[in-house]
């Protein structure tokens, strides 16, 4: 009789047992749909830069590398139709300070998105607000595709920063474009009569903190005057106003054009600016501080040939600065021939020279194997 109470406990733990079992697999299915749900609205890619590099020095000893160009991770999640949200991670190598030669890894986009269908004219608009892109330099690299080879123009020079701390409201114009036009050349920037990109920001980049008081307001105009003949041409208009990101705070300004042209087998454009100073607040007079006019232009071509595989690019770029002790002029000269593999993914063989006068810089010329991993 002693027996029946430990076997009734010796039930009772099974039973009890078995009930969490039961409890625990219900609690991870549950987490393993929820899990399942959000991943069903999530997406993931990389876009990576690999390159062997051989640089020419005209005023010190050359040097060979394997290098890390750049590598970028996009996490997007959709809450519903219209809320959003993407987290870029951009890994890149530290060049200065304590940390130089680290790979290290900083945020390129970090921002929530909100989208909506529009009306007939204003299509598609959409708010991105955190770190974001910039107006420009966003639209142009879905036309100029080789930033594995470098920075496009005026980022390169430090006219306009890729992204920055702030908002940007876009919209595409008048609908979209014909769909043979989005299958056949691109999908990017699709409104039919052009698209348009108006933002305000803290002004230093997405790389720096902000140095003063002053925000920035940065634009992009782009039509697409003939869309039933010449769908590929466009112009576009973009522009920036406010301070270069310094105590000082030096006037910016800028105003440029651009006109561009895409097809099946070949790309082309060309732009031009003004300026006054630039965003970083470093084209100044070294005695007042106070912001030098600059200007200069870009061209850009690329022509596609065996079935589209293979591409021949080239570019030049001119900038010039009205320094108080005479005018500093850089010229940069590219070419290359690229192997398109699949997507976006591609093997660029190029070559990249940089001449300035000013005597605090020495002409460059690289060698370049570069291989951009897009998946």
């Amino acid at each position: 009789m002693k027996r029946l109470p430990l076997i009734a406990l010796i039930l009772l733990g099974s039973f009890a047992l078995r009930a969490q079992e039961q409890t625990a697999t219900d609690s991870l299915k549950v987490l393993s749909n929820k899990i399942l749900t959000m991943l069903e609205s999530s997406t993931v890619s990389a876009q990576l830069f690999f390159a062997y590099r051989y640089t020419d020095y005209s005023t010190a000893d050359s040097k060979n590398e394997f290098a890390i160009k750049r590598g970028y991770i996009n996490f997007n999640h959709s809450i519903n139709e219209n809320l959003s949200g993407r987290i870029t991670p951009d890994i890149t190598i530290d060049k200065e300070g304590d940390g130089e030669g680290d790979v290290e890894m900083r945020l390129k986009y970090c921002y929530m998105e909100y989208k909506h269908k529009g009306g007939k004219f204003f299509s598609n608009p959409k708010i991105v607000v955190g770190e974001v892109y910039t107006p420009f330099i966003e639209f142009e690299e879905k036309i100029n595709r080789y930033r594995v080879e470098g920075s496009h123009y005026l980022d390169r020079i430090k006219q306009i920063s890729s992204a920055d701390f702030g908002l940007t409201l876009s919209s595409e114009l008048g609908g979209k474009i014909d769909s043979d036009y989005q299958k056949r050349v691109s999908k990017n920037h699709a409104g039919r009569f052009g698209s348009v990109a108006i933002g305000i920001y803290n002004g230093g980049g997405y790389h720096a903190l902000e140095k003063n008081q002053n925000k920035t307001f940065q634009w992009r105009l782009s039509l697409r005057p003939l869309p039933d003949y010449i769908p590929g041409l466009q112009f576009s208009y973009t522009g920036a106003e406010g301070r270069g990101n310094t105590a000082d705070e030096p006037y910016w300004n800028l105003h440029a054009g651009m006109c561009s042209y895409e097809s099946e087998y070949f790309v082309v454009t060309g732009q031009a600016f003004t300026a006054k100073g630039n965003f970083e607040g470093e084209v100044v007079d070294a005695l007042n501080s106070k912001a030098l006019n600059n200007s200069g232009y870009s061209l850009f071509t690329e022509v596609k040939f065996l079935k589209k595989k293979f591409s021949f690019f080239g570019r030049y770029d001119e900038h010039t600065i009205e320094a108080v002790a005479g005018n500093i002029e850089a010229k940069r000269y590219i070419a290359g021939l690229a192997y398109h593999i699949v997507g976006k993914s591609k093997v660029v063989v190029d070559y990249d020279y940089w001449e300035s006068t000013s005597a605090a810089d020495k002409n460059v010329g690289v060698y370049e194997i570069a291989v951009e991993l897009a998946f």
